[in-house]
């Protein structure tokens, strides 16, 4: 295991060095753990690292990762309205927010060309892709990467599943991650919170809340504002997550 250890967030320019490294370890086949701006996730492209990710996690089998995504890909991936589009530019863009999105997406984009079967079937669900985007600049330039080269990569928070995310290099499972090929501390993530929520989801085009993520009543407060839609406030109890 290969440790890029920082200790607290760096500046964008090491950001940007670090993501071309893990995604060169990515591209080879390797299983990343990244610390991105909502929390620590563990990330890859080949199926069998992908499959890698499930054991680490202990992960049920009928639950699929998410995708590494920017604007660009959003937009040329995702089958969306007009007014989805609309609602992505004002959290993603306008105030700079991650957000994570469910919607169809076209199988036969030229950026799917190398994912293996098994990969884009573990991180697909009946036709629709989970898309994170915006989660700090080494997520980014992971996106920006991932497009230029048609390299998907796929992942989730980096635990056992159900222990919540985690927000330190220190509390994400040893057993995790001695099992990832290259690791990296930034110490605590930007967007701590106290429900262990990495980001918010949002199904598109039904605007449905899946996922009460750590910033979502500052989402919340902006889409009432800008779209006169009023989400479904964080349950007071029990799970903040339908996926």
């Amino acid at each position: 295991m290969e440790l890029i250890a920082r200790g607290a967030e760096p500046p964008e320019a090491v950001q940007i060095a670090d993501a071309r490294h893990a995604f060169r370890t990515m591209a080879s086949g390797g299983v990343t753990l990244l610390p991105l701006s909502v929390s620590y996730a563990i990330f890859a492209h080949t199926a069998m690292a992908v499959e890698r990710i499930y054991a680490l996690k202990k992960r049920p089998q009928t639950k699929p990762n998410g995708v590494i995504g920017n604007w660009d890909i959003f937009q040329e991936v995702l089958q969306v309205e007009p007014r989805d589009r609309d609602l992505v530019r004002c959290l993603t863009i306008d105030h700079n927010l991650p957000l994570s999105v469910i919607a169809p997406y076209r199988a036969d984009h030229p950026w799917l060309r190398t994912v293996q079967f098994g990969a884009i079937n573990r991180s697909t669900k009946v036709g629709t892709m989970d898309l994170l985007m915006n989660a700090g600049p080494l997520h980014n330039e992971l996106a920006r990467l991932s497009l230029d080269a048609a390299v998907p990569l796929m992942g989730s928070s980096a635990n056992i599943s159900g222990s919540g995310s985690k927000f330190r290099f220190e509390d994400v499972q040893e057993s995790l991650r001695e099992g990832c090929d290259l690791t990296m501390d930034y110490g605590t993530s930007r967007y701590i919170n106290d429900w262990q929520m990495g980001s918010t989801i949002i199904e598109l085009p039904s605007w449905r809340v899946l996922r009460w993520g750590g910033l979502f009543e500052q989402q919340a407060q902006i889409i009432e504002r800008q779209f006169g839609v009023a989400l479904p406030a964080r349950p007071t109890s029990g799970s903040w997550t339908l996926v």
